[in-house]
């Protein structure tokens, strides 16, 4: 299997947040799969680095996020546009809970 970078984790962990019903829930569970994961060379844990490193570009990925009735990358919806939500939506909790998410690694 082929070593992913940062940005391409945080791109499957941004898709799986947009596909959740409860973002603040799935952050969760991605803070622990960022807490487990581990180098596929040595099968040893990552460091808290790497780790923090994937949480940053999480977070950008969920500040370019664009308004409803935009699309993003590869025609993901936004998080207001997959709930249905009319109203324009600036993620901030979302991004919150990423910020502290920083504090949580382990």
């Amino acid at each position: 299997m082929a070593i992913m970078t940062s940005q391409e984790i945080a791109l499957q962990y941004f898709k799986r947040l947009l596909k959740a019903s409860n973002p603040k829930a799935e952050l969760e569970k991605i803070l622990n799969d960022i807490n487990s994961l581990k180098f596929s060379d040595s099968d040893k844990p990552v460091d808290s680095a790497t780790k923090i490193r994937v949480i940053n570009e999480l977070e950008k990925l969920v500040k370019k996020s664009p308004r409803p009735s935009t699309r993003s990358l590869d025609g993901i919806r936004t998080f207001s546009e997959s709930k249905g939500s009319a109203q324009a939506s600036d993620n901030s909790d979302i991004l919150d809970v990423i910020s502290a998410m920083k504090k949580k690694v382990s």
